[in-house]
Parts: C-alpha cells; structure tokens; sequence
C-alpha cells in the first residue's frame, strides 16, 4: 500500500458513555426456564434492524414459545 500511495480510512473508536440516569429494574419472570407445557403461555420477542439498499427498516417478532412458531410481527 506504501509503495502505491495507499491509505486506510477506519471509522473512529465508539466511545460508551455511562448514561445519566440508572434504569428501572425490570423483573426476569421466565428465569431462563423454557420448557413450556401448553401454548399461549410464554410469548417472547426480538426486534431486528434490515438494511434495505437506502435506509435501515426494524422487524419485531412475537413468537410462541410452546410451538416455537412466530405469532405476530
């Protein structure tokens, strides 16, 4: 790269920043069990971002945990 002139352009470090106020404490009702018995009794989620070509679009899924097939979107 030297000999041809070539530079690398890198994106500056993210710098994290501790936020200015604490978050309320949110229970953990599912407490990392997740064998379910009958449907409709835990419902979890995700929320992904897509990049579609010119701007970033969101997808939030709602998926039942006993048949683990998404419900909602």
């Amino acid at each position: 790269m030297k000999t041809l002139g070539l530079v690398s352009c890198q994106e500056p470090k993210h710098r994290y920043r501790k936020a200015s106020q604490e978050h309320i404490e949110i229970p953990n009702h599912l407490g990392r069990q997740f064998v379910v018995t009958a449907p409709n009794e835990v419902w979890v989620g995700d929320v992904t971002y897509i990049w579609t070509g010119n701007q970033w679009m969101y997808l939030a899924v709602v998926i039942d945990l006993f048949a683990r097939k998404v419900i909602g979107w």
